[in-house]
């Protein structure tokens, strides 16, 4: 990003990290998802950067989405409502091989968005999260203190293959990832 001034600030520092995974796969044919798009600057980088994907881009006020193209699809969901993700993700037959769930950011709706849309991710496909850490840092991202957030969860698995139990995990949901995940990493944006 750009202040005003024309001063370039770092941001999250996210490209970096992309650029890790995204190098090897930006000219393939994908479908991308990404899950609280404002006004779609991610999904506009994401356009010129994945220049043969389709970008489906997910927002609670899809509304504020500001771009145009046939390569865009600009969509309603509320990722704190198991029955919008349901109704708009999951009965709806498109599989993808990028999701980016950068939403609400809040303890409930990171962990049902990350166990519910996981079956929609292809076979070596990412799910990135961003902002993992904000249930953990930021009272109002987790207003109840409950626990275990994502990242525990997450850090868990990586130390013993095992989950923590969460409210807001099925079981169904749970088996699927559990079957099918093959790694996860963790980085500092």
């Amino acid at each position: 990003p750009i202040k005003k001034k024309n001063k370039r600030i770092d941001a999250h520092g996210y490209s970096k990290i992309y650029e890790r995974y995204f190098e090897k796969i930006r000219n393939a044919n994908l479908n991308v998802l990404e899950l609280g798009s404002f006004y779609g600057n991610a999904a506009g980088a994401f356009f010129y950067y994945f220049k043969n994907s389709s970008i489906y881009s997910g927002d609670i006020c899809p509304d504020l989405f500001r771009y145009k193209s046939q390569r865009l699809k600009n969509f309603y969901i509320n990722t704190s409502s198991e029955i919008s993700i349901k109704k708009d993700l999951i009965d709806n037959q498109r599989i993808f091989n990028v999701i980016i769930e950068d939403a609400s950011h809040t303890l409930k709706d990171q962990i049902i968005s990350l166990f519910m849309l996981f079956k929609k991710l292809n076979s070596g496909g990412l799910f990135i999260i961003e902002e993992l850490d904000f249930p953990d840092t930021r009272k109002d991202m987790n207003c109840n203190n409950e626990k275990p957030t994502l990242r525990e969860i997450l850090f868990k698995f990586k130390k013993d293959k095992t989950l923590l139990s969460s409210n807001y995990i099925k079981k169904n949901d749970r088996d699927n990832f559990l079957d099918n995940i093959d790694s996860i990493e963790i980085y500092k944006g």
